[in-house]
């Protein structure tokens, strides 16, 4: 590939690329179930143990830009090879915590390393594919996130199960080293990356406002906010919450129902990333949104596990391309830009979301009901969706590229 001097095949993009980001994800995913309960065995409150949560997300949020700003200093994959040394080393720290507050600065330090392994392989991505690659390729690269992340859950409930809650972070920590091992052997630095950023790599508020001053790019950050905001809000807190206290399902049945919208995603991800590559960016945004904003609506009006079951499979149809759409717009956008600073704004959009996502949909449940938080993130998804395409510019487009290739050869 020119621009990037990176030699790629099918089977370098494999081990590269997905297989590195399954792991990572692995690992994050294994601890999931057990951090409350891991939390709680300190002996301090519910409230209190939730943080273990925030913690990591607080982390994440306050090094996205810092992040970003180093790897196009110092290189994507050295950023990301500290990033999976720190997941590795704060797991078994996690592990032999002495109190719970040791035990959240070790989550946060955490929190900083997966900021850096997940923000330099994005930055890297934006460095390496084509813009008529680059939904499919990000499709292949969620559908090994859900993968792992699928999996994790199931996996950490198995190790705690048979060797204790501690076991979890040392799976955790030997899933970092092995990303840490194949980041090292296959992923490959862009040769002329400090050539193509000299004089362009140093944070400056003119930078950030060009940024965010270029329509396309600042609506993939919005639309990002929005989908983290949904999933943290709508599919990790209120439909666990509604279906306990409202339609009084079990664990299990609330687990499975969960679980419809991942596997609904995972079924997607490719072609939807194939569709995104032909179709264009923004018209799968917006279709994303908008088919999220009716399951959204649906949620309230649901009264037996069937009903929220269906909810939840409509929620995993709008979701299936919110992952990799509003990234490959937001990368096309700012193909010229620094992109570790592009990437680093573009993920600080979403970690807010997930600080603050639970939060606010928790105060509104408190305050008017459990109905009300999916009509609120209904609104503010609908909201997005309008104002994406009414001020987002199409950046890649093969069916219309293709049309206009007809076109010049008739004439």
């Amino acid at each position: 590939m020119k621009e990037s001097e990176i030699k790629r095949s099918k089977v370098l993009d494999v081990l590269s690329i997905y297989v590195p980001s399954f792991f990572n994800m692995l690992g994050m995913a294994i601890v999931s179930p057990i951090l409350p309960i891991f939390a709680l065995s300190f002996d301090v409150s519910f409230a209190l143990a939730s943080l273990a949560i925030s913690m990591y997300a607080f982390g994440r949020f306050l090094a996205d830009i810092p992040v970003g700003m180093t790897a196009d200093r110092v290189g994507r994959k050295r950023v990301m090879l500290v990033g999976a040394a720190i997941l590795a080393v704060m797991a078994l720290l996690n592990a032999n915590a002495r109190g719970f507050w040791e035990f959240l600065a070790y989550r946060f330090i955490q929190g900083v390393g997966a900021s850096m392994w997940m923000t330099g392989r994005q930055t890297l991505l934006a460095d390496i594919l084509k813009p008529e690659e680059r939904g499919r390729i990000l499709g292949y690269f969620q559908t090994f996130n859900l993968i792992g992340q699928s999996a994790g859950p199931t996996i950490g409930g198995i190790v705690a199960a048979l060797w204790g809650l501690q076991a979890t972070f040392y799976f955790f920590s030997l899933t970092a080293a092995i990303t840490f091992l194949l980041t090292l052997v296959w992923v490959q630095e862009p040769k002329n990356l400090k050539q193509r950023k000299k004089g362009e790599d140093h944070f400056s508020p003119e930078t950030v406002k060009r940024l965010l001053s270029n329509r396309t790019y600042a609506m993939a950050c919005l639309a990002t906010f929005t989908v983290f905001f949904m999933r943290t809000g709508i599919i990790s807190t209120m439909v666990p919450l509604y279906a306990d206290i409202v339609l009084h399902l079990s664990s299990a049945e609330i687990g499975t129902v969960v679980s419809y919208a991942t596997l609904i995603n995972l079924a997607l991800a490719i072609p939807v990333g194939y569709a995104i590559d032909y179709f264009g960016r923004k018209p799968m945004i917006v279709r994303s949104l908008l088919v999220t904003t009716l399951a959204a609506f649906v949620f309230p009006m649901t009264s037996d596990y069937f009903q929220i079951s269906l909810a939840c499979a409509l929620l995993g149809v709008g979701t299936s391309g919110a992952g990799q759409a509003p990234l490959a717009l937001a990368t096309d956008a700012t193909i010229n830009e620094p992109h570790g600073l592009s990437m680093g704004i573009y993920r600080l959009f979403g970690d807010v979301a997930l600080v603050v996502g639970p939060i606010l949909v928790g105060v509104i449940a408190d305050n008017s009901g459990l109905r009300t938080p999916f009509y609120f993130v209904a609104a503010i998804i609908l909201v997005n969706a309008v104002l994406l395409a009414l001020f987002a510019k199409e950046t890649y487009q093969r069916r219309q590229r293709k049309k206009e290739t007809m076109k010049d050869t008739k004439d």
